[in-house]
């Protein structure tokens, strides 16, 4: 199969479906989760139709969603600016190591600083060393824990 054209856009409803299988494929992958199927359609297809809760950016290659992650926000009061938390990363395993994290982060950082955020955060389970080392040639640092105390799982 030749290469095809990746566009970039925003996630909508209709991508549901998609995100929600990708969703449930990366938390098997990265973290031994197994995700409910309907729980997390309805999750998906929650923040997909209301942008004040985050938003979707996916990469699709005919009609295909590739690529995806999910821009949730933070209020900073040390910046009185909102900072952007990208959650729910996924490339699809036939379309890995072509650059498709990259141009979905590279698209995401700049909206982040055309809107007036305050930068860019994520999180990865201690595991996932091959995601941690693609973050960390994107420039991405960290000196912080994440602790967590989930009601749910």
């Amino acid at each position: 199969m030749g290469d095809t054209t990746m566009t970039l856009r925003r996630g909508t409803v209709e991508d549901a479906r998609q995100v929600a299988d990708h969703n449930i494929a990366m938390a098997l992958e990265t973290e031994s989760l197994a995700l409910d199927d309907a729980t997390c359609l309805a999750g998906c297809k929650s923040i997909l139709g209301d942008s004040s809760k985050g938003f979707y950016t996916v990469a699709v290659e005919d009609g295909r969603v590739v690529g995806q992650l999910m821009i949730t926000y933070e209020w900073s009061d040390w910046r009185n600016r909102m900072t952007w938390w990208i959650q729910s990363v996924y490339v699809v395993p036939d379309r890995r190591g072509r650059g498709i994290f990259k141009a979905l982060y590279s698209h995401v950082r700049a909206l982040c600083e055309e809107e007036g955020g305050a930068g860019l955060r994520l999180y990865a389970d201690n595991s996932n060393v091959k995601a941690q080392a693609v973050y960390g040639k994107l420039g991405m640092t960290s000196h912080y824990l994440v602790f967590e105390d989930m009601l749910l799982f």
